[in-house]
C-alpha cells in the first residue's frame, strides 16, 4: 500500500495491507463514547468495544514486520458511578484471541489537562488526568528499538546514589525466621547518554497545539516518541485512525514514511495544512490516495 492518507473504514482498509509491510502502527482510536465528529457521529459502547477492534488488531498483526510494534492510547471512563472496564476488556480480548505479545503498559500523566468541573457530584472522585498506552509487540523477545534514541538526563540526585554501593540483588534474600538481607553490593556507573525513561510519561496534551480542530487530537509529541524508539529512519509508520494527523507530523519530522485511515474526509484539509507547515509541498492532493 502507498504511503500517505486514506480515506475509508480503517478495518476495511487495513485488509488492503500487504504482510509484514508496517513497522511500527501507533493510534488513538474512538474510545468507548459517542463522539461527534462534524457530520459523523460514531458510536461504540463498551460491551461491545473489543469484538468490533479485535478484526483490526488481526489485520495489524498480519502487516506487521516481525520485528514490529503495535503502540495503543486509549482511556476508559466513569459510567453511573463505576469505572468502566473496557479498556481492560479490550487488552485481555487481544492478547487472548490474537497473536500480539503485550510487552507493557505505561501510564500518560497529563500535567495540562481540563481541571475537573462542578458537574462531578460532590466531588467524590479525584482529579483523573492520565490515559493509559499499551504497548503490544510480533515477537516477544526481539522486537526493535533503539533505547539509546530516548535515553533522558539522570538527577543529580541519581548521580550521587551512583556514588555509593547498592545491592547487588534488588530482590531481598528472606530467610527463615522472616528477615531480609541482600547478597553483595556494587556500583553502578551512569550510561554516557542518560538514564532509560520510565513507564510513566508527561505529554502535552492538544490544547497545545496550534489552530487544532479536531475534537480529540492528541500532541504530535506521544507518537513521536514512540517512533523514535521504535523504528529507524525510512521505516514505514501506520496510524489507522489519523484524525488531524499528529502521527503524519511525527513521522515527517523524524523521517519516516506514514500511512493514515481516517472515515471523515474533512479532516484531509487539517492534516494538509499540518504538513504543509513541516515542508513546502507543491500539490497537496499527493498526499492523498
Amino acid at each position: 500500500m502507498k504511503t500517505g492518507l486514506d480515506i475509508g473504514d480503517s478495518i476495511m482498509l487495513s485488509k488492503q495491507l500487504e504482510d509484514s509491510s508496517i513497522d511500527l502502527t501507533i493510534t488513538s482510536p474512538p474510545y468507548a463514547d459517542t463522539l461527534s465528529y462534524g457530520k459523523k457521529v460514531t458510536t461504540y459502547d463498551e460491551g461491545d468495544y473489543a469484538e468490533w477492534f479485535l478484526p483490526l488488531a488481526t489485520e495489524l498483526y498480519r502487516a506487521t514486520k516481525d520485528r514490529g510494534s503495535f503502540i495503543l492510547n486509549i482511556n476508559d471512563r466513569v459510567i453511573d458511578g463505576s469505572r468502566s472496564i473496557y479498556v481492560m476488556d479490550l487488552v485481555c480480548q487481544i492478547v487472548r484471541q490474537t497473536d500480539w505479545t503485550l510487552v507493557d503498559r505505561y501510564i500518560w500523566a497529563k500535567k495540562s489537562g481540563i481541571p475537573m468541573g462542578k458537574t462531578w457530584p460532590n466531588h467524590c472522585r479525584l482529579d483523573d488526568k492520565i490515559e493509559y498506552i499499551f504497548h503490544f509487540a510480533k515477537t516477544r523477545k526481539n522486537f526493535k528499538y533503539d533505547m539509546d534514541a530516548v535515553r533522558e538526563p539522570y538527577s543529580e540526585v541519581s548521580i550521587a546514589r551512583m556514588k555509593a554501593s547498592i545491592p547487588e540483588n534488588l530482590h531481598k534474600k528472606v530467610d527463615e525466621d522472616g528477615t531480609a538481607s541482600h547478597k553483595g553490593s556494587r556500583i553502578v556507573q551512569p550510561h554516557p547518554l542518560g538514564k532509560i525513561p520510565t513507564t510513566v510519561f508527561d505529554f502535552r496534551t492538544s490544547g497545545t497545539v496550534r489552530g487544532n480542530k479536531h475534537p480529540a487530537a492528541f500532541h504530535p509529541d506521544l507518537p513521536r516518541w514512540f517512533v523514535t524508539w521504535l523504528t529507524d529512519p525510512g521505516d514505514v509508520v501506520l496510524d489507522p485512525f489519523m484524525g488531524s494527523g499528529s502521527t503524519a507530523v511525527a513521522c515527517k519530522e523524524e523521517g519516516r514514511d506514514w500511512i493514515g485511515f481516517e472515515l471523515n474526509d474533512t479532516y484531509k484539509d487539517i492534516i494538509a495544512e499540518r504538513l504543509a507547515d513541516i515542508e513546502s509541498v507543491s500539490d497537496l492532493t499527493e498526499l492523498f490516495k
